[in-house]
């Protein structure tokens, strides 16, 4: 795959690739993916719980290359760990938008579409027909992500809804804070109360601040566990704010439904 043009992969697990978003748009978006299922036998993989949504152009390519049934998709914030085999040759180029810039970027409310995946055409036809027109004549994965990319660099420009500064700040602190969250210090440090802060968090992303931390620490667990041939999960746990490794375990059975191991094996036979 020549990803060249949008840089070295910051993480790698089976056919899905991940890379560091453009400097421009680093306060609003959290990464660019794409997944290539094989041609032949296609492992299932375990959507787990995700504290993003994925602007994702996804299908079953052409025989020619082209686009051909792929369509543009909104991959709301996932809440529950689920399974999903795609088919052969099924390809997926996307964007991580953070929460909290869904509504100006995307217009639509990240709330609403908690596990689900619309079309963009059926929630934003006004702004999905134009693209989606744009991202069929694409002639490859980073064509698309490109013109993904332009066209979130576009809306921005144009949008004079002003994101909660507040709910900005609160969120990346829950993402950036060192050592385990503490929500009710990120709310005083805000100036507004625990139950405020809580109260804006679900609103506008479907997640309590704690739940969305919670994922958060999950997410960077899973990168950590990824980059070593044996994971040393008690190291692990210390390092990512876990009390012990016992506490790790039933934080990975909850949100994934599997022990860490498994999940893990699971992750590499993609």
């Amino acid at each position: 795959m020549d990803t060249a043009l949008v840089g070295t992969a910051s993480h790698q697990v089976g056919g899905y690739y991940e890379f560091p978003p453009p400097p421009d748009l680093a306060d609003a978006v959290e990464a660019l993916w794409i997944h290539q299922a094989p041609e032949l036998h296609v492992p299932t993989h375990r959507v787990v719980p995700d504290a993003a949504v994925s602007f994702s152009f996804m299908g079953l390519p052409a025989p020619d290359g082209s686009a051909g049934g792929a369509r543009l998709r909104i991959i709301g914030p996932v809440s529950r760990p689920h399974t999903f085999a795609p088919p052969p040759g099924h390809r997926m180029e996307s964007i991580r938008i953070k929460l909290e810039w869904c509504r100006r970027l995307l217009g639509v409310a990240p709330s609403e579409h908690v596990d689900d995946e619309p079309l963009y055409a059926d929630v934003r036809p006004d702004l999905a027909l134009p693209l989606e027109a744009r991202l069929t004549r694409s002639a490859n994965s980073i064509d698309v992500l490109h013109v993904l990319l332009d066209f979130l660099r576009a809306r921005r420009a144009a949008s004079y809804r002003r994101t909660t500064t507040l709910l900005i700040a609160g969120m990346e602190s829950l993402r950036h804070g060192p050592g385990p969250p503490r929500v009710a210090e990120v709310a005083t440090r805000l100036g507004v109360s625990d139950r405020h802060f809580r109260r804006l968090a679900i609103d506008e992303t479907g997640f309590s601040p704690r739940h969305f931390a919670r994922i958060q620490r999950f997410h960077a667990l899973l990168r950590s566990a990824d980059r070593t041939s044996r994971p040393e999960w008690a190291a692990l746990a210390f390092r990512h704010g876990y009390a012990d490794q016992s506490h790790l375990i039933r934080e990975v059975q909850d949100l994934a439904g599997v022990t860490p191991a498994r999940l893990l094996a699971e992750r590499r036979a993609e």
